[in-house]
């Protein structure tokens, strides 16, 4: 009887323990289900700040936690940002940084582990300064890396059970599933961001050229063909009043000739300017002696080029980046530097291709240009600047006050080359 007896109450405390296992099962299928449907919602979203309140948010309801936070690796400074605080009144701690090595979150990003602290007020790595600026007392907390293919771009963490509870390892697997969808989720949301501001950036560079092909177009070719248009009503008033006069309509046809000339040389350098198809077929040294040629036919200033020791061809896109830095250099020039000579040059030198422009003219502040540059309304520098960046060169500008300009490109050749030397043709 007695055996009996124990062996019933062995079946119930059986039972009793599958009745946990099934509602511990069960609790956290209810849970996956639920950061299954959120993480479906996530990819849908591509904009990065209601991206991650809907990450925090959802980890929150998930975990039935108090509060907690998202925070982003600066891959500038490599510090750790709060990017989205939820609950807490941890406000005051948007858009703070912590070195990446320090408090709980900077072990977890750190090691790429995730962790639980249910004793926080004991755990030596728990960082006692989020407590002073929130005036929240935090007793336990999950804190899981958000890892995008392979690298850690943050942490997420949740903060005390609503019920008092403590953090268990199931919590701990459920999110740490969620970040790692999350975490793919932002990183297509600021692959998204950039993009945007791509095409913003382009869209403000197709804009610049209009306005500056608009100008062009209006203080050149314009103002000739105005005065030749001029010129032939005046010549028509001859022919119609004063026949006689016909000496002084040849002097008139004269004149045109020349304003046609000119306005006709500034409308090829413009289309040259725009696609100069010499820099397809023959390369970059011919056009830039090209390019030379019609400086000095359309400028009252002297224009020199040297080229030492290349001939050769380099990749397509490597050309056209180098020929529209100096076009860019060369259009800087003679809008503001005032000078009476420019120096063009190209020469091979310890395996790199060294482009300079030189000009003697007014100089300027480098550094108060730098300062002010997103209020000057001109994309020039930063376009020389991110072209050298694709071709992993080197630029830089000396320039001081009275003193002239130097713009110099350093390029080294053998990650440009397209493999056809002096000499040599292209197939």
């Amino acid at each position: 009887m007695s055996k009996r007896k124990d062996r019933i109450e062995e079946l119930l405390i059986e039972n009793e323990t599958l009745k946990a296992e099934n509602k511990v099962a069960r609790e956290r299928i209810a849970a996956l289900h639920a950061l299954q449907q959120v993480a479906q919602s996530l990819t849908s979203e591509l904009n990065l700040e209601p991206l991650l309140k809907n990450i925090l948010r959802s980890s929150i309801e998930v975990m039935d936690a108090s509060a907690g936070s998202l925070l982003l690796i600066d891959p500038a400074t490599d510090d750790l940002v709060f990017e989205v605080i939820e609950g807490g009144g941890g406000e005051a701690l948007q858009g703070q940084r912590m070195a990446k090595d320090k408090g709980i979150a900077g072990w977890v990003v750190t090691n790429r582990r995730p962790l639980i602290v249910n004793d926080v007020d004991n755990y030596e790595r728990h960082y006692k300064g989020i407590e002073t600026a929130t005036d929240f007392k935090t007793d336990s907390l999950i804190c899981v890396p958000l890892l995008a293919k392979g690298k850690v771009i943050g942490a997420l963490e949740v903060l005390n059970k609503r019920s008092g509870e403590n953090f268990q390892d199931k919590d701990l697997d459920i999110l740490t599933t969620f970040a790692a969808q999350s975490a793919t989720a932002i990183e297509n949301a600021r692959l998204y961001r950039d993009l945007r501001a791509e095409r913003d950036r382009i869209v403000a560079l197709e804009e610049e050229v209009r306005k500056r092909l608009a100008r062009d177009l209006h203080d050149g070719p314009a103002q000739l063909l105005s005065a030749i248009i001029m010129s032939v009503q005046f010549a028509r008033e001859i022919l119609t009043r004063t026949p006689e006069k016909l000496d002084k309509l040849g002097e008139e046809l004269r004149e045109l000739e020349p304003l046609a000339t000119k306005a006709l040389h500034q409308l090829r350098t413009m289309l040259f300017d725009l696609r100069p198809v010499i820099l397809e077929t023959q390369g970059l040294a011919p056009a830039l002696e090209s390019y030379v040629k019609r400086l000095r036919l359309a400028n009252d200033f002297a224009v020199n080029l040297e080229i030492k020791d290349f001939a050769e061809r380099l990749e397509a896109k490597t050309e056209a980046a180098i020929f529209s830095i100096v076009q860019e250099a060369v259009g800087n020039a003679r809008k503001h530097a005032h000078a009476s000579l420019l120096e063009l040059g190209l020469a091979r030198r310890d395996g790199n291709l060294v482009v300079t422009v030189r000009d003697d003219g007014q100089g300027f502040d480098i550094d108060q240009v730098d300062r002010c540059y997103d209020q000057c309304g001109s994309l020039g520098l930063l376009n020389m600047r991110e072209r050298a960046e694709i071709l992993n060169g080197k630029f830089s500008i000396e320039s001081a006050v009275g003193q002239g300009t130097l713009v110099k490109l350093v390029i080294p050749l053998h990650q440009v080359s397209d493999g056809t030397g002096p000499g040599e043709t292209e197939g």
